[in-house]
């Protein structure tokens, strides 16, 4: 405290103050203003306040601070959105403090003189993380009058006040210590890292989406009614929030095609293949039946060429042969029509326009989670039958089992280390990662797995194993990382914990309005100790 304010004493000037109250202005504008905020979990925040954790304040000014210091004010304002910048600063403030008071709790204490010593060889610590701050030393010398203007100039904060904020840091890296000092790893340990780390399997998969098989259902009356009557609550929900959608709607069709593409071909064939198809509809053929088999449009031909609903000016077509497919009357085929890209039939279902009622919409409401339900179980039965034919040519990769297969394609990931559930090419997923890396040459199949609206099988092609020498070679930095893997896990179960713990009893509540970023939209979704906040060890 001495050093300070001789140095204090010594640099006091008009044009500081002057300077001072401009940053102060900037800032002011920069965050809006800081009037009465509504807290995280029902609590109310005072105007000075960002945070409160168990009583203690945690400044606006010092969330500023922090942001700055973070190089917040260093980055576009849609990269800090994209990113949650704010929210990050904010855990870490809260997270700061659940250490800090730990610590205090424990009897650690930090004195002024500790944070003299560490800004004398120009070191700080911003929000866990150790930081070098060549622009407070002058010749490799503290400097009170660079350290002064580091401290308002550029975080907005009095150097007083920056060491109580570097009091905090240094409470809750004793705090950290301590927590990595409980951290043993055992021998055995070390060795399941190394193998977890070293064992590298290489897969081949099948996927089968379930969104490529929607086409195919086509829900009957029945099924609508019934599922219609089971759930018209949530059908209406789902009405009131697309509403609009269905608001002054110009006319529009429901609309199936066949497209017969020109290629290479003459075109005067073409058109002979679409008459062709064009008499099969016309003998009793039902049009979707058409479509499936004979449709070159390879995304509609799965769903019977159904193109769902379309207005005028979107068919592709002459202006003259677009009215003769909006007059004609429904479950009338028109065409062959010539498009760029060949020849077309098409029919129309039904029409709509203007303001659409509940009573007009449910009906195609209900026909998505019905299309969605049954598509699921036929790309489940589906990669269930692939399983069965795989497993019954043991010897032979997938790729093999299913060459000239039309809708069923073997892929490889190639050689991976296990990296927590994510599968490399597939996807995410706890219970094929698990499975991956215990799967051997007499046992090699493995599935379905249900990966993100898609059920996969997989064949284990190759499996690296690691080597033991190796393991002895690296015994050190091995024993080091695991350490470090273990610590992080200990670290972070201890904020969670503490941090829900507080929170469940209401002792943490958070100003949102300081998350708000520039384009003065509603701060994002924030929750207290979230999932979508992960920590770990600094």
């Amino acid at each position: 405290q001495v050093m300070l304010e001789q140095m204090r004493k010594s640099s006091q000037s008009l044009l500081i103050y002057v300077l001072f109250g401009i940053i102060i202005a900037v800032f002011i504008i920069n965050f809006g203003p800081q009037s009465q905020g509504s807290g995280c979990e029902g609590g109310t925040v005072g105007d000075e306040a960002a945070a409160k954790v168990a009583g203690q304040s945690i400044s606006a000014q010092t969330f500023r601070s922090a942001f700055m210091l973070l190089g917040g004010g260093n980055r576009p304002p849609q990269a800090l959105k994209m990113s949650r910048f704010k929210e990050t600063v904010m855990d870490k403030l809260i997270e700061r403090e659940l250490l800090a008071q730990e610590a205090e709790h424990l009897g650690f204490a930090v004195g002024e003189d500790e944070v003299h010593k560490m800004l004398l060889d120009g070191r700080i610590i911003g929000l866990g993380v150790p930081l070098t701050v060549p622009r407070v030393q002058k010749d490799g010398v503290f400097n009170y009058d660079l350290f002064k203007n580091f401290t308002q100039f550029e975080l907005g904060l009095t150097p007083d006040r920056f060491v109580e904020q570097q009091q905090r840091e240094m409470l809750a890296a004793q705090m950290r210590d301590l927590l990595r000092s409980s951290v043993k790893v055992s021998p055995d340990e070390v060795k399941a890292a190394f193998e977890t780390k070293n064992r590298q399997v290489n897969l081949e998969y099948v996927r089968f989406p379930s969104r490529k098989y929607e086409g195919e259902v086509e829900p009957t009356a029945e099924e609508i009614a019934t599922y219609l009557k089971a759930n018209e609550t949530k059908l209406k929900e789902i009405f009131t929030q697309r509403k609009q959608m269905y608001t002054d709607m110009p006319l529009e069709l429901r609309l199936r095609q066949i497209l017969v593409r020109s290629k290479g071909e003459v075109d005067a064939d073409a058109r002979k293949r679409a008459d062709t198809l064009a008499a099969r509809i016309a003998k009793g053929e039902a049009f979707a039946k058409v479509a499936r088999e004979a449709s070159d449009d390879e995304d509609g031909r799965p769903r019977g060429g159904d193109l769902g609903w379309r207005r005028k000016g979107t068919l592709g077509l002459e202006a003259a042969d677009e009215e003769k497919v909006f007059a004609a009357k429904a479950g009338t085929v028109v065409g062959p029509l010539k498009m760029s890209q060949g020849w077309v039939l098409l029919t129309a279902s039904a029409q709509r326009q203007g303001t659409l009622t509940f009573d007009a919409i449910k009906a195609e409401l209900a026909e998505e989670p019905i299309k969605q339900e049954r598509a699921i179980a036929i790309a489940k039965q589906k990669a269930a039958a692939a399983l069965t034919a795989a497993k019954a040519a043991p010897d032979k990769t997938l790729k093999d089992v299913f060459v000239g297969a039309t809708d069923t394609r073997a892929e490889e990931t190639g050689l991976f280390a296990r990296r927590g559930n994510v599968i490399e090419q597939i996807g995410e997923s706890p219970e094929l990662a698990k499975a991956a890396f215990n799967l051997k040459a007499s046992a090699p199949f493995a599935g379905p797995f249900d990966i993100a609206g898609s059920y996969v099988i997989v064949r284990l092609k190759e499996r690296k194993d690691p080597d033991p020498a190796e393991l002895e070679k690296q015994k050190v930095e091995l024993q080091r990382d695991a350490e470090l893997a273990k610590w992080n896990e200990v670290f972070t179960a201890w904020t969670k914990q503490r941090c829900l713990e507080f929170k469940g009893q209401g002792k943490i509540t958070v100003n949102k309005t300081l998350l708000r970023y520039e384009d003065n939209q509603e701060p994002p979704p924030y929750d207290i100790c979230g999932a979508d906040a992960p920590r770990r060890a600094s």
